[in-house]
């Protein structure tokens, strides 16, 4: 019988237990990873607590938000508890727990530095960091980050004691009382996270947090970031049909060609601006860097600190609600020059690869008008001049055209006062009419430096002063002084331009249209609307009388209503097909809109749309009311309609992104013709609502006065007269109800009510009318805000 042998092992066969020792030491790594995640909570927490300094600071009720702000943290680590874990796997090729402790202490060290590095970003930016970088350059990168590469001593110390935090509790890890953990409990831990990822919200926010600064307070910077980035990857999610969402701007007949519809814009400014007989006239338009309703105009949350535009907006159309189309500069010129849509990062982004269109640039320069562009920095960041020489730009002034004695105010390039300076003299040397003009300004961009900046810090405090308001009413006012004082300095370099616009060749048959590209994101926002709440003032000689209009309308409405105004009243051609977003501006005095508009916050984030009286941001609606003031809509027909607009916007702008045209052909420019023409053109997600609040004023008798209408076509339900007062500085002084009232179809009410707040020092306050649900107290119709009424 012959006895079995085992097989001779092979020389390169590896030995029997490497196996097993390898997944000892997985085991072990996974165990090291589980149980030092405390160290790295440990810096989370000394950051979030340096956070909540900066953010008090600001005015942030942080007393109220803390530990809601901690549990966002621990939420964030739930939901990427398994990266930590499952990414910790490679430390398995380090034999010793001390060595795998020492690596995971380095790798958590940078973690927290590209958390610090985030705290920055928003401390400066005003708002926290999505996925932007996907959408810019390297070179725009570096200009766009700038100074903020350099935090400020207050950050560095609390990154050097997160780093101690996290040291402490790493060496703890090492002493026998340290909780040990196994391999299977960080398995369990880690499909719990991938879980958590799948089914949680990426952050919550309590009631409390009722302004947009509050929530981004709230949110975990780091898990944001890659929260932004990962949407961002997997793309825009729209999926709506043509047959969910027809009549709108951007669900045409032909899905190849989702834009392209018959022309139908209404001439809304010929009632309102003369026409002379002759050369159709000049076109000058001033786009303000950061400029927002918010502290510009009548009524403005932090007050007014453009005196010369409001004195401007007394003899002009002034747009009190209207809308930039865009959150950053990226977007504005093809939005007001071209009405387009946005493609994935910014048409403009695309480069050569935009698709074909016809803008209002290109259609006036192939009917005699000059083209110029004017401003103090690069030409070509965010590929704005690519953009504006494709639509016939010829002319410009960028930041190399400027010489002695102008000097660079900052890495962005020259001032606006330099930059007036030099457009006046442009115009003064080359007269040719008639024209098309822009100028689009930087000096309100961070880092705020400018000419003069001692005297314009000081004039912040004068300003504060003739506004009646403390300067320790509002924190903003002290942390913010620079971003105050560059508006200042901003709005006199305006009104240099003006006066010596004046007094130039053509002056009395030019229109200037002044607007903003977004609103200033360094000061803090009430809501995520203000973003992009911005002035439109169309002034002109021309004009038969200046108007405040309170209807709402946005960037993409200024080219169809400027070419219809042109066509119907200088005989221009216009094309007889378009692919505008906008249907032209509303000049209605009264709060309405009648108008669909999608907005785009930054080059990689789009999750915001207005559809008649509601607004859509990021999945939760809200009623829009006068003073682009929110309230959160429970209305689940509105949401869903207004849900079922924007994925087809969605699915329409991933369509012109990649597209070679967005018509079929070059648009035919034909003779003007009225048939037809409507400013209204789409079914609306939500209608406003049927109680308004009209002609809010001081009474003889020191009350406030208002008269509410019902403009429905049926009976409304009870509302209770709600009037608010508060401070220069926004501080809700108290509230006064009046009796319940339901109003017939058609029918109006005078309700005057006193304030009960005792004795208050003369001065500037702001009132607000609503009409308010009687058991909840919530806004149930269009209200007056913020309407400044001494007392």
């Amino acid at each position: 019988m012959v006895s079995a042998t085992p097989p001779a092992r092979r020389h390169d066969d590896p030995p029997p237990r490497f196996a097993g020792k390898l997944l000892a030491r997985v085991k072990g790594a996974l165990a090291t990873a589980l149980e030092t995640l405390p160290a790295l909570l440990a810096g989370w927490l000394v950051l979030r607590i340096a956070e909540t300094i900066h953010a008090g600071a600001g005015g942030i009720e942080v007393s109220v938000l803390f530990g809601p702000a901690l549990a966002n943290d621990l939420l964030a680590l739930a939901r990427y508890a398994f990266v930590f874990l499952l990414g910790a796997v490679p430390l398995a090729l380090l034999p010793r727990r001390r060595w795998r402790v020492m690596a995971l202490g380095m790798l958590w060290s940078a973690l927290l530095a590209a958390q610090a590095g985030l705290l920055q970003y928003h401390w400066t930016a005003g708002v926290p960091l999505g996925a932007d970088l996907f959408g810019y350059s390297r070179a725009e990168i570096a200009t766009t980050v700038g100074g903020r590469a350099q935090p400020g001593i207050g950050l560095l110390a609390a990154y050097v004691l997160a780093l101690a935090a996290l040291a402490g509790v790493l060496v703890a890890s090492f002493r026998p009382w340290w909780p040990r953990a196994r391999a299977r409990a960080a398995l369990v831990a880690a499909l719990l996270s991938i879980g958590a990822y799948n089914l949680l919200p990426d952050h919550f926010a309590p009631a409390t947090a009722d302004t947009e600064a509050g929530v981004d307070y709230l949110r975990n910077k780091m898990a944001y970031f890659i929260d932004r980035s990962v949407a961002h990857v997997a793309g825009e999610q729209g999926t709506a049909t043509h047959a969910q969402a027809k009549g709108l701007p951007w669900t045409g007949k032909d899905p190849r060609y989702p834009f392209a519809r018959a022309e139908r814009t209404p001439d809304t400014l010929g009632p309102l601006i003369d026409t002379k007989p002759g050369a159709p006239p000049n076109i000058v338009f001033i786009i303000v860097e950061g400029l927002g309703r918010s502290f510009s105009g009548p009524g403005a949350r932090f007050g007014s600190f453009t005196p010369f535009l409001d004195e401007l907006a007394g003899r002009s159309l002034y747009f009190e609600n209207f809308l930039a189309g865009q959150g950053r500069t990226f977007g504005v010129l093809p939005t007001v020059f071209g009405s387009l849509p946005f493609g994935d990062n910014g048409m403009a982004a695309l480069g050569e690869r935009m698709p074909r269109h016809a803008s209002l640039l290109s259609i006036l320069k192939d009917q005699g008008y000059q083209l110029e562009y004017a401003s103090g920095s690069n030409l070509e960041f965010d590929n704005q001049g690519l953009f504006l020489r494709r639509e016939g730009v010829a002319d410009f002034i960028s930041e190399t055209d400027y010489k002695p004695p102008y000097q660079r105010s900052n890495y962005w390039g020259y001032d606006d006062r330099a930059l007036m300076e030099t457009a006046i003299a442009r115009q003064r040397d080359d007269p040719r009419q008639p024209s098309v003009r822009i100028i689009q300004t930087t000096s309100t961009h961070d880092p705020f430096t400018f000419p003069d900046k001692p005297k314009y810090l000081q004039k912040v405090g004068e300003r504060l002063a003739a506004l009646g308001i403390a300067e320790g009413s509002n924190p903003a006012y002290t942390a913010q002084r620079e971003v105050f004082a560059s508006i200042l300095f901003a709005d006199d370099a305006l009104r240099l331009y003006f006066e010596q616009a004046a007094q130039l060749p053509g002056y009395d048959n030019t229109i200037f249209i002044v607007t903003g590209d977004h609103r200033l994101p360094e000061l803090p926002m009430d809501t995520r609307i203000e973003r992009y709440h911005v002035p439109l003032i169309v002034f002109s000689p021309l004009l038969k009388a200046p108007r405040a209009i309170k209807a709402v309308s946005s960037q993409f409405d200024i080219a169809p209503s400027l070419l219809a105004f042109l066509g119907h009243g200088y005989g221009l051609r216009t094309p007889a097909r378009v692919t505008w977003l906008g249907t032209g501006l509303d000049t209605e005095p009264a709060f309405r809109n009648l108008h669909v508009i999608p907005l785009k916050q930054t080059k990689t984030e789009l999750s915001d749309f207005v559809s008649g009286a509601v607004y859509l941001a990021q999945g939760r609606l809200f009623a829009l009311a006068d003073g682009m003031r929110l309230d959160r809509a429970a209305d689940e027909g509105a949401l869903a309609r207004a849900r079922a607009q924007f994925d087809a916007f969605l699915v329409a702008n991933r369509q012109a992104g990649s597209a070679a045209a967005l018509e079929p052909a070059p648009a035919a420019l034909a003779p003007w013709h009225e048939d037809g023409r409507k400013l209204r053109s789409v079914d609306l997600a939500a209608e406003a609502d049927q109680v308004a609040v009209n002609d809010l004023r001081r009474g003889a008798d020191g009350s406030v006065e208002a008269t509410i209408v019902n403009q429905g076509t049926t009976a409304s339900g009870a509302f209770v007269p709600l009037l608010v007062i508060s401070d220069a500085g926004g501080l809700e002084l108290g509230e006064t109800a009046g009796e319940i009232q339901t109003l017939a179809p058609g029918a109006s009410v005078k309700v005057a009510l006193k304030a009960k707040l005792g004795r208050l020092p003369h001065g500037k306050y702001f009132v607000s009318m609503i009409p308010s649900h009687p058991e909840t107290g919530r806004s149930i119709g269009i209200g007056q805000y913020h309407v400044e009424m001494p007392l």
